[in-house]
C-alpha cells in the first residue's frame, strides 16, 4: 500500500517547521566579546527573547497542526503486506441477515501497524491490520452508537461509539506480517494502542481486547 502524497497545508506547515528549527538565536553578536558589561547584559536578554519567541511559534505551528488533522496518529504507520486470501474474517449481523465479511476485503481498506502492550500479554506486540471505523464504514455501521462482538466461544463485548472516535483501534488481521489464525486469536481481534492513547489502559476497556471474533452487529 502506498502512502498518498503529503497534502499542500500540511506541506507548508512542515516547511515552517524546518525553517524555526534552523534558527540559532543563542549566536552571539560579533561585538559581544568586547562590549560592556551593560551591553553583553542586553545582548543575553535579546538572545533569551529570541529563544522564547521562537518556541512559542514552534509550539503554536504544532498546535494548529493537530488542530487541522493532517498529521496521523504516531501510534499507527501504514503498512505493506502481501496480498490476504478471500477467506471469510467474520459475518455481519444486521436486519435479519448474515453476511460474509473476507481477510481480502478487510485489508484493502488499508494496512497499519502498531506497537502495544496487551492487558493479557507479555512485552510490546505488533500487529497489522485496518482501523476500526473504517471497517464499520463498511458494513454500514459506522452511524451506530455501539456495536456488539462476539467470539467463537460466545463471548460477548459492548464496544461504544466514543471507542473508535476518540482513538485509532485497529482491527488486527496479522501478528508481525503473519494472518493470525485460530491458534494465535484470528482470523480478527480488536486491539487498542495504549503506548500512544494511555486513557485506553483502563479495567473498562481490558475486557474490550476481543479475539476469535465470529460476528459483528449493531448494539441495542
Amino acid at each position: 500500500m502506498r502512502v498518498s502524497p503529503r497534502s499542500s497545508a500540511e506541506q507548508e506547515l512542515t516547511e515552517k517547521l524546518d525553517i524555526l528549527g534552523n534558527v540559532n538565536p543563542a549566536c552571539p553578536n560579533e561585538g559581544e566579546a568586547t562590549a560592556g558589561p551593560s551591553r553583553r547584559k542586553g545582548l543575553r536578554m535579546s538572545s533569551l527573547l529570541n529563544t522564547g519567541f521562537s518556541s512559542l511559534r514552534r509550539s503554536l505551528i504544532m498546535v494548529a497542526v493537530l488542530a487541522l488533522g493532517v498529521l496521523p496518529a504516531r501510534a499507527l504507520e501504514p503498512a505493506d503486506l502481501p496480498e490476504s486470501p478471500d477467506t471469510v474474517a467474520f459475518n455481519v449481523k444486521n436486519n435479519g441477515k448474515s453476511v460474509p465479511v473476507t481477510l481480502r476485503q478487510l485489508e484493502k481498506l488499508g494496512l497499519y501497524r502498531v506497537t502495544t502492550p496487551s492487558p493479557f500479554e507479555k512485552g510490546q506486540l505488533t500487529f497489522e491490520g485496518v482501523l476500526f471505523r473504517d471497517v464499520l464504514k463498511l458494513v454500514g455501521l459506522e452511524g451506530e452508537d455501539s456495536v456488539v462482538l462476539r467470539a467463537v466461544d460466545e463471548y460477548v463485548q459492548i464496544i461504544p461509539r466514543e471507542d473508535w472516535t476518540e482513538g485509532p483501534l485497529l482491527l488486527a488481521t496479522r501478528q508481525n506480517g503473519k494472518l493470525l489464525t485460530r491458534r494465535t486469536q484470528g482470523p480478527t481481534r480488536l486491539v487498542y494502542p495504549l503506548n500512544d492513547h494511555p486513557a485506553f489502559d483502563t479495567p473498562i476497556h481490558k475486557p474490550r481486547w476481543v479475539w476469535l471474533i465470529k460476528t459483528l452487529e449493531p448494539g441495542d
